[in-house]
């Protein structure tokens, strides 16, 4: 596992409760976008740092993961 998948890990909650229902990009264990779709997330991501592959994901709603239960 990447540097950016264990730091997703490590805020998931948080990133649960605070973006829930949308996508986000994370680049060298920063969140650097947020958006309603992965392309919209992807190209934020790709303009602040280009020369990295971001990892984005959509975030889970708490309804969402309910049912996984």
């Amino acid at each position: 596992m990447d540097k950016d998948s264990l730091w997703i890990v490590e805020h998931f909650s948080e990133l649960v409760e605070k973006y829930a229902g949308k996508y986000v990009a994370v680049v060298n264990e920063q969140l650097v976008a947020v958006g309603d779709t992965r392309i919209e997330v992807e190209k934020k991501a790709r303009e602040i740092e280009p020369e990295k592959i971001p990892s984005v994901l959509r975030i889970p709603r708490e309804e969402d993961m309910a049912c996984l239960l």
